[in-house]
């Protein structure tokens, strides 16, 4: 059967099929974009852990700053720490998911051979916003012990689909 005697049986596309055409591509499109929307929602950009008190100086290796800021664009995230001074004269080393406190340091270096009080972060993150600005990782603190939680977000998702489509397409079809 060819595509001429095709459209001679059963007519040529009417407006609504081309209408329905284009709802169901449309469709389509959205279900895209809600599968991939977790790829940058769910973005975990570089932090480190926050320390109580007013920073005056950061110092990263060679390069010093006066902010966290200023110098996370530059940090690796295993490149070692980040030492910070507080308006106290505290210092700091802070990492991903520890910080440390120096006991009686006696200059303001990146290197320290002195004692240090490790912890582990209590939940208070700064991160570097040049690249993402939000996601829920950021917003919700998703790092650390928390991290697999942003993992479940899009099997969590999946599973949503899953659920509607057994349920819904059920319904549909009464």
């Amino acid at each position: 059967m060819t595509v001429e005697r095709l459209f001679d049986e059963y007519g040529h596309f009417k407006r609504f099929q081309i209408c329905l055409y284009f709802a169901t591509v449309f469709q389509a499109i959205a279900c895209g974009i809600h599968y991939l929307a977790s790829v940058f929602l769910v973005q975990t950009p570089n932090f480190v852990c926050s320390v109580p008190g007013n920073i005056t100086d950061v110092l990263y290796h060679n390069i010093s700053g006066s902010s966290l800021e200023s110098i996370l664009p530059v940090v690796k995230p295993a490149g070692g720490p980040l030492v910070v001074r507080t308006s106290e004269g505290e210092q700091w080393e802070l990492s991903r998911c520890r910080f440390a406190l120096r006991i009686e340091p006696q200059d303001f270096t990146y290197d320290f051979n002195g004692n240090k009080t490790n912890k582990e972060c209590s939940g208070n993150f700064v991160y570097d916003h040049s690249e993402v600005h939000q996601s829920i990782v950021t917003e919700w603190d998703l790092v650390c012990e928390k991290e697999w939680l942003a993992k479940m977000c899009q099997p969590t998702f999946m599973l949503g689909v899953l659920i509607g489509a057994l349920l819904f397409g059920d319904i549909a079809d009464r």
